[in-house]
């Protein structure tokens, strides 16, 4: 009932410029979630702009033909908003929560700049020593965060995918005023986005105020280059990588997931939801605390537009082969294909918790725009953040055995093992003691 009741208030459109635009008026919600979705990423960028994408979510805050730098912030604070952004290899997201009686003046600074931002070397200047700062805390000095850019590249190789969206410090340095300039001027244009609104608002006043100040933008740039599917690419069969971790080693086994549209997709997130979304990880249970032969273990996904992957994965102190511990994950795996994880108990309740984590959309404006964007971008049509626990509650238990079969089962492994680059004595001494004593 309540979705039907959104539907028919849905407004939807794409304006002569090409800006795609959804209005969800909810007169329930308290606060208005504005929300531009600009459909480049980390992966539409080239040699040339790597770590642009990132760099313009802090450079979108800057002055503009209009208004000083650090207004939106301001305006925001004031009416007792807050506002954000987000970079990832497949969007770049500008978002906001405000009161209705200042979600029009926010849309009239979305506007703004898109087109108006003052590119000045100044600026430029600024938020090249704000990112910089945010890598060294956030990757240079988190040991797994190296160990995952490093094993991004070597995964990924040529792929879009490959590299991470915060950038490197030698790409922010390269970064100079004409190439921030053409990236903008590429990229940053109405028929590159996505606009949507959730909240109290009133649909024909708010269209129209987007018409007045969006809609005068004019049509440009470029279209990004789609990003090739992670399913089906060219992968190396494995590799070794060393890293200033904790001194463990990891064992990983993995094999990509198909784009979000998938015809499976639902099957898939189920599959996964019901294997290891759980208070108890399987692998876990027959790794660590069954058999004994590590010190933890699990089972990951990810997921991004057009493509994800899974990964299963063992840690152990460093005294073990790499062919043993790759030998437990294969006989730990061979366990989990016997699929007695699999029972109508088990179904109903990963459907059910999938189900529950998407009742959020129908409560907070943040969740049900952020739905609405990545159902249109990643899905292609915002519809489907509406019929999402219909499509999850469909799914059969057939369904799952079947995406377990093709993307578990028959996968090409990659095979990735992880050392430290630095193990106490006492540890590579005594370490076979540990599953003795545990």
């Amino acid at each position: 009932m309540l979705t039907a009741l959104i539907l028919a208030t849905l407004v939807q459109t794409t304006l002569p410029n090409g800006l795609e635009v959804t209005i969800v008026p909810d007169p329930t919600m308290p606060v208005v979630a504005t929300q531009v979705w600009y459909h480049v990423g980390s992966a539409n960028e080239g040699k040339d702009s790597r770590g642009l994408a990132h760099l313009f979510e802090h450079l979108m805050f800057g002055a503009t033909t209009t208004h000083e730098r650090g207004d939106y912030d301001r305006f925001v604070t004031r009416a007792g908003g807050e506002d954000n952004a987000y970079t990832s290899p497949d969007e770049t997201i500008y978002v906001a929560e405000v009161p209705p009686e200042a979600a029009e003046e926010v849309l009239r600074r979305e506007a703004d700049r898109m087109r108006n931002l003052e590119l000045t070397q100044a600026n430029l200047d600024n938020e090249k020593k704000i990112v910089t700062e945010e890598l060294r805390r956030k990757t240079e000095n988190d040991p797994m965060s190296r160990l995952l850019v490093k094993a991004q590249r070597a995964l990924l190789g040529e792929h879009p995918y490959a590299f991470d969206p915060s950038g490197s410090k030698a790409d922010v340095a390269a970064t100079t005023v004409a190439s921030c300039r053409a990236f903008y001027d590429a990229y940053y244009h109405p028929n590159n986005a996505h606009l949507v609104v959730v909240g109290p608002v009133d649909p024909e006043r708010v269209m129209a105020t987007i018409r007045e100040t969006f809609g005068t933008l004019e049509r440009g740039g470029k279209t990004p280059e789609d990003v090739p599917p992670l399913y089906g690419w060219d992968f190396p069969s494995g590799f070794e990588l060393k890293e200033d971790i904790p001194p463990v080693e990891i064992a990983i086994v993995g094999a990509p997931l198909p784009p979000a549209n998938a015809k499976d997709a639902a099957a898939i997130e189920v599959l996964f939801e019901v294997l290891a979304g759980g208070s108890v990880d399987p692998l876990h249970e027959i790794v660590v605390a069954r058999r004994k032969k590590a010190i933890e273990a699990g089972i990951e996904t990810i997921a991004l537009r057009r493509g994800g992957g899974v990964v299963f994965y063992s840690a152990s102190l460093p005294y073990r082969r790499k062919a043993t511990a790759m030998r437990v994950l294969d006989e730990a795996i061979a366990e989990l294909d016997r699929m007695e994880w699999l029972t109508d108990q088990t179904l109903a309740s990963g459907k059910r918790r999938l189900i529950e984590d998407d009742a959020g959309a129908f409560v907070f404006a943040a969740e049900r725009a952020q739905e609405m964007g990545q159902s249109r971008w990643w899905l292609g049509d915002t519809r489907y953040a509406f019929d999402r626990a219909s499509r999850i509650d469909a799914v059969t238990k057939d369904e799952v055995a079947a995406a377990w079969r093709a993307y578990v089962r028959e996968a090409k492994w990659i095979r990735v093992y992880v050392k430290p680059e630095h193990v106490p004595a006492y540890i590579r001494m005594f370490g076979w003691l540990y599953p003795l004593f545990s």
